[in-house]
């Protein structure tokens, strides 16, 4: 039997609104919607990593041959650039850099102390290592260090795109 995500998402993030909707009205709490829209915002990039990266989970399925581990530094990078067909590498490269980049945008956001491209990496770097870890625990999944350094490097480029942005509307907000 296979478990997959996007129902599960779904009820989270509604559940969330009613949350939200029973704070604001029953305890009378001030909303900022900028702040709410920033926190959903960051759910949503949450969901998604865990979405993509765990499941679908396997139950009562026995493997007795699951993928391999990678414990060197950019073997499977290595071996995807040299694959024939360009959509894989552009798939799993890309496709592991690009999961991370809404996070790293979302983290610098929501976390004030999350202010300098190190720390947004360092979030990163051990978000990423904990769902390989889980993974490793997973019949169906592996772990790879090369995953890692491919989500940490999209956590950077997200706080990046997030501070270039910012750098934008404020040099426009000086000019006018």
């Amino acid at each position: 039997m296979r478990i997959y995500f996007l129902l599960p998402a779904i009820v989270i993030i509604v559940l969330w609104f009613i949350i939200k909707g029973i704070t604001v009205i029953y305890r009378k709490k001030k909303f900022d919607l900028k702040q709410e829209i920033i926190n959903l915002l960051f759910l949503v990039s949450v969901l998604w990593i865990i979405g993509m990266t765990l499941f679908p989970i396997e139950i009562g399925i026995p493997h007795r041959y699951g993928p391999s581990n990678n414990f060197v530094p950019f073997s499977s990078i290595k071996d995807l650039l040299s694959h024939s067909y360009f959509m894989v590498p552009l798939r799993n490269i890309a496709g592991n850099i690009i999961l991370f980049v809404p996070f790293g945008f979302m983290l610098a956001l929501k976390f004030i102390k999350l202010s300098s491209v190190l720390r947004v990496g360092l979030v990163g770097l051990l978000s990423s290592t904990f769902i390989e870890l889980v993974q490793l625990l997973m019949p169906i999944r592996a772990i790879d260090v090369d995953d890692i350094i491919l989500n940490t490097l999209g956590s950077v480029i997200g706080f990046l795109v997030l501070k270039t942005i910012e750098s934008i509307f404020q040099l426009s907000a000086k000019h006018n």
